[in-house]
């Protein structure tokens, strides 16, 4: 396994600088719509994480496609209505995030837009075409000879590696893409379920029209943090509950920069491009008052969730992530008032904290808790004209009183402008700034 272990952990404070809890705000702002709700008894799906697609010919014709887990993918128009229902298609298939890549070169020269997912129960990278002017937009164009993403694992010491059975799931699990315009690489970062290790591969135009993933380098950090064990599992006592893996991430369009959320831990900087550059943690989750990792000043509640970058003009940047909150063990332990929120940070040198934000209940449409995945884009979309985030529910109705089960969930669509001006001063709003085409 060619891996990176970084053995240095970071200072103790959360680098975006401290906040006390007292004085912090965290601004309501409400939903524009939601998709249908999903349960159980769809093909058992359970909304996990969004991607929106921007059509650049037909602006009317953009989706938001999102992976549902065992029920596979679903394609939502803007308006939320359904679009498309993939299942999983292959025996337990589990797809967990989707990212897109935009003007992928074929093997035989055609440029394509793909939607790339974590298949999670089978551990392979899946890869579908989109044609938003079909039917049905999305085709798969996986290689059909696709090898797993994790054959092997970390040693529990890290000193080496180890077969990795498909059984014990320690499989693809977090997913982003980029595509590095200076080389023509377009890159795949995944992460690997129950291991404190990213993985990144690149994808390869094949004969007919099949995309593949190759394995490049992966990136590993310590198991451990200020002297909590993250292996550590105590179900009954959430407190003491810990895991060592990633989810969450997005890499930065514009400087290769992939930003990681190790759940329980913080949020991680990864330079893609730059095998030889540690790994640096950037910011830190609150940890827990039952551990010798307890960093009160922090405004995310573990899990760290759903990271996602919107781009202004001028370099602007800002670094969205789910503050997730009571996502360890069985009963119900509330981290307020920054559970079910999302923090925002502006991306320079360093992360500096703006705020949060929560998604309020409005009209029916209930409030949104426990995301897992998020996306947002600054380009002007019908009905969207100053940009659209997109959020899971993972209580969507929230019918059970947030026990621990999750019977029904969905995705929420928010104006940017709403979100933006719930701030003092104001976030920016700039409407096309950015093209995720280039």
């Amino acid at each position: 396994m060619k891996s990176l272990l970084i053995a240095l952990l970071t200072a103790s404070t959360c680098l975006a600088g401290p906040v006390a809890a007292e004085a912090y705000k965290v601004h309501d702002v409400q939903p524009t719509l939601q998709t249908p709700i999903l349960t159980e008894a769809d093909m058992d799906a359970d909304a996990d994480d969004p991607a929106i697609y921007a059509n650049s010919t037909v602006p009317a014709r953009s989706l938001v496609i999102t992976a549902v887990k065992n029920g596979g993918m679903r394609v939502y128009a803007l308006t939320g209505e359904l679009v498309q229902t993939l299942g999983p298609s292959r025996e337990d298939g589990r797809i967990n995030n989707v990212d897109l890549v935009y003007g992928f070169t074929l093997a035989n020269g055609e440029k394509v837009d793909l939607a790339v997912g974590s298949d999670r129960g089978l551990d392979v990278i899946r890869v579908w075409r989109i044609d938003a002017t079909a039917a049905e937009p999305l085709v798969e164009v996986t290689d059909p000879a696709e090898p797993r993403a994790f054959p092997k694992r970390p040693t529990k010491d890290q000193a080496g590696s180890e077969d990795n059975p498909l059984d014990d799931q320690d499989t693809i699990y977090g997913l982003a893409a980029w595509t590095d315009r200076d080389s023509g690489l377009t890159w795949v970062a995944g992460t690997q379920r129950h291991q404190p290790l990213v993985g990144l591969f690149t994808l390869q135009a094949l004969p007919e029209g099949k995309v593949g993933a190759k394995f490049e380098r992966s990136v590993l950090v310590p198991g451990t943090h200020k002297g909590q064990d993250l292996f550590q599992e105590a179900e009954d006592e959430p407190l003491k509950d810990w895991s060592p893996q990633f989810e969450g991430s997005v890499v930065d369009a514009t400087t290769g920069i992939l930003y990681a959320g190790q759940e329980d831990v913080g949020i991680w900087k990864i330079d893609i491009r730059n095998a030889q550059a540690a790994p640096q943690l950037v910011y830190e989750t609150r940890g827990s008052t039952e551990s010798s990792f307890n960093a009160g000043e922090s405004v995310i509640a573990r899990d760290v969730e759903g990271l996602t970058i919107y781009y202004g003009e001028n370099g602007v940047r800002y670094l969205l992530a789910s503050s997730q909150g009571q996502a360890h063990g069985d009963a119900v332990v509330a981290d307020a008032p920054y559970d079910d929120s999302f923090a925002v940070f502006s991306i320079g040198d360093s992360l500096k904290l703006e705020g949060s934000f929560r998604i309020a209940a409005r009209d029916g449409v209930d409030a949104v808790q426990e995301s897992d995945g998020a996306d947002v884009i600054s380009t002007d979309l019908p009905g969207f004209e100053n940009g659209l985030f997109v959020t899971q529910d993972g209580y969507a109705g929230d019918i059970n009183g947030l026990d621990g089960q999750t019977p029904q969930t969905n995705f929420k669509f928010v104006d940017w402008k709403t979100i933006a001006e719930s701030f003092d001063p104001p976030l920016a709003v700039t409407s096309n700034a950015a093209d995720p085409r280039r």
